[in-house]
């Protein structure tokens, strides 16, 4: 039935289904809010308005990096992500030693976070992120398999020996 009430509202407002589905999804990102924004985005930013999840994600999106865009959006709406995805954000953010580089999450030009916190964003190497990528989905499983066992990633990668 569903199908039909999409093909039926899609032809009476004279869009195509897929037309109607972006609509609407669209529609319930603007509802959605983050709660509370983080003190870090830029005042200017917000514009005195609460953060919604469309903006965030349009703030975090970076074309051609998806990796990229998922840690920028772990950073300012990590409620958009899978508890994977935060557990695989969060390691890389906590692990300088497998993935610093010289890559900010945000720049100062973006507007998007304030510019006095820019200097404390975490600077990574992509490209190192990107070939650990198998490993931090192991560890995110991992995680996820075994709630109550305390194990970080370096531990992690001890004993299934990926150092």
């Amino acid at each position: 039935m569903f199908k039909t009430y999409l093909e039926g509202a899609a032809n009476a407002m004279g869009k195509t289904s897929t037309q109607l589905v972006e609509d609407a999804v669209t529609d319930i990102a603007d509802q959605i809010y983050i709660d509370p924004p983080m003190l870090e985005i830029s005042a200017e930013f917000l514009k005195g308005r609460p953060l919604s999840l469309r903006a965030a994600l349009t703030a975090a999106f970076v074309p051609g990096e998806p990796i990229l865009t998922k840690l920028r959006t772990a950073y300012i709406a990590d409620v958009a992500l899978s508890q994977r995805d935060i557990v695989i954000a969060k390691t890389i953010f906590n692990s300088p030693r497998h993935f610093s580089g010289k890559k900010r999450l945000f720049s100062a030009s973006e507007g998007i976070i304030d510019k006095d916190y820019i200097p404390h964003l975490p600077a990574l190497d992509l490209d190192k992120i990107s070939r650990r990528m198998p490993s931090l989905e192991a560890y995110a499983a991992f995680k996820e398999k075994n709630p109550k066992l305390k194990m970080n990633y370096d531990a992690f990668l001890e004993i299934t020996a990926d150092e």
